[in-house]
Formats: structure tokens, sequence, C-alpha cells
């Protein structure tokens, strides 16, 4: 495949966890987990049994970005990520993969927005999306999360800078808004 976002090799750290304790953590239950940073305006849900389009397609189903992009890729899901900017809701959703950095071991989860259009390998390609990567560590201050911010694939140029902020993680979807009832 062309375009792959890198898996960026994360600082020695006893606290950073690995790809199985990513895992584990975020998609160990059925309903799924959101990722919570400081603030809490920014959000990403992640789900390892929702399917969107793109998961259900034959060619860009499941075991997907393990294939094509992340080798090293020991989960997928589906994400919907959320933040406000300028005073209004911005969401963004698509495929997401968890990873076992080759050289630390540290897990990684990689972030790709996907389209409804995104129904074969070829225009998959030609359309250029956002991704972001997150990392959590358990730091004697509490749990952090090293994030990128959402960048454009096609603009990639060396490993994206990561941010460290307080996270936390709460069961289930967080991030879509309930109906009043």
């Amino acid at each position: 495949m062309a375009v792959a976002p890198a898996v960026l090799p994360a600082p020695a750290s006893a606290g950073v966890l690995s790809g199985r304790e990513f895992q584990n953590l975020i998609a160990g239950g059925p309903e799924g987990t959101t990722i919570v940073f400081q603030g809490g305006t920014d959000k990403i849900f992640y789900s390892p049994s929702l399917k969107n389009r793109l998961r259900q397609s034959g060619e860009l189903g499941p075991d997907f970005l393990k294939q094509k992009i992340l080798q090293n890729t020991v989960t997928e899901g589906t994400f919907i990520g959320a933040t406000i900017e300028g005073g209004k809701w911005r969401a963004i959703s698509g495929i997401a993969g968890i990873a076992a950095d080759a050289d630390s071991g540290h897990g990684i989860l990689t972030l790709l927005q996907t389209f409804p259009e995104d129904t074969s390998i070829k225009a998959f390609q030609k359309r250029d999306r956002l991704y972001a990567v997150v990392i959590v560590e358990d730091a004697p201050s509490g749990v952090v999360c090293r994030r990128s911010q959402w960048e454009r694939l096609f603009a990639l140029k060396g490993e994206p800078r990561l941010t460290t902020v307080p996270c936390e993680f709460t069961v289930g979807n967080a991030v879509t808004p309930t109906a009043p009832r």
C-alpha cells in the first residue's frame, strides 16, 4: 500500500502499556471504551466489535490494517472521535488498530479516518484522510496519554509530535450524545 501511518517508537519508560496491555484496556469489553482527554472536550470511542461500512467490505474488512498497513497490529476495530473546535463539535470516525511497536513492544493506537465511498483499496488510496496516534502510560502522577493531533495522511513527513495529557477511560460510548427522553 502506498500510504501507511508510521508506528512511532516511544521513549523508554517502564509505565508504557504494551500492545496486549493496551488491547486489554480498551478492547476487552463488548461495549467498547471511551478515552476522555484532559478537560473532557476531546474524546475517542473505540470498539473492537462494531462494524462500519469499510469493515464489512471484503477487500477492506477485518484485518485490513494488519494485512495492508501495520503488520504488527494485535487488534482492530472502529472509532468515533469528537472534539470541540471554536465552540462547535467536530466528529471523525473510521478504523483503528492497536499495534505493538516492533522495537519496544509499546502499544500504539492508530486512528485512520474512513469515508462511505471507501469500498475498495483503489478508492481508499485516492482520498486523503486524517489520522492520529495515542500511547498510554501509567505515570507516577496517574494515567497519561501521549497523543498526536489529527494530521492529513498525505502530508505525513516524519513522525507526528506527541503531546502528553492526563486521560481516563470509561466503558461504553461517551462520544455520541444520547437522545433525550
